[in-house]
């Protein structure tokens, strides 16, 4: 598979592949509105910064890490990182087991990032008044984005896009670290894939035990 795309159409027409549609969807607009939201206000990371995932275990949604799953195991094919993951269970405080220090973007799932590292340092929060707040991230030692704004006007403000995000899961609102949540969905993955006739990962169809 050869983009995020091609991996929704191979679950085309189960409600895991129209999720992970939604999901996208869902990135790309908040995506182009947080770049506008940055461009306009002049915030960006330092070149290369990946402090943020070396601090940091994202908490993410069901169909989050759903997604993720579906591009270690499908699109990345990657057994090592899969392995990563399992082996951080229990680990809340970081760094981030999809995190590499060696990749120009850190972050080894880059393309289907959960929303949380999306938004970290390039959104707005509400303030107790109402109006929404940036606030420099405390990673930011080379000042490369304003130390503090607050809004008047409309502008990207994270807790919407949550609410949004949460939606997706049908109310679910299940939300854990990404450590426990990508190792649940990667075995359900497996057991839904191979019966499409997707997962290649496992010729021998030996039971992959998931750390403890």
């Amino acid at each position: 598979m050869d983009s995020i795309e091609e991996l929704i159409r191979a679950f085309e027409g189960t409600y895991v592949g129209q999720n992970m549609a939604d999901l996208v969807e869902l990135y790309s607009t908040i995506e182009k509105q947080t770049n506008n939201f940055c461009s306009n206000y002049s915030i960006a990371c330092g070149s290369g910064c990946g402090t943020c995932c070396e601090h940091f275990m994202p908490d993410i949604t069901v169909s989050e890490a759903r997604l993720v799953a579906a591009y270690l195991l499908l699109f990345k094919k990657d057994t090592t990182r899969i392995e990563a993951v399992n082996n951080a269970q229990g680990n809340t405080s970081g760094p981030c087991p999809l995190y590499d220090p060696d990749s120009s973007h850190h972050c080894t799932v880059y393309q289907a990032r959960p929303l949380i590292c999306r938004l970290f340092g390039a959104c707005a929060s509400q303030g107790k008044d109402g109006r929404a707040v940036f606030r420099r991230c405390k990673y930011n030692g080379e000042q490369t984005m304003p130390l503090s704004l607050t809004f008047d006007e409309d502008v990207p403000v994270m807790q919407d896009y949550s609410y949004a995000l949460r939606s997706l899961d049908d109310g679910n609102g299940k939300v854990g670290y990404l450590s426990e949540m990508v190792s649940s969905l990667v075995e359900q993955l497996r057991f839904l894939s191979s019966m499409l006739s997707l997962d290649d990962t496992n010729p021998d169809d030996t039971p992959t035990p998931l750390a403890s």
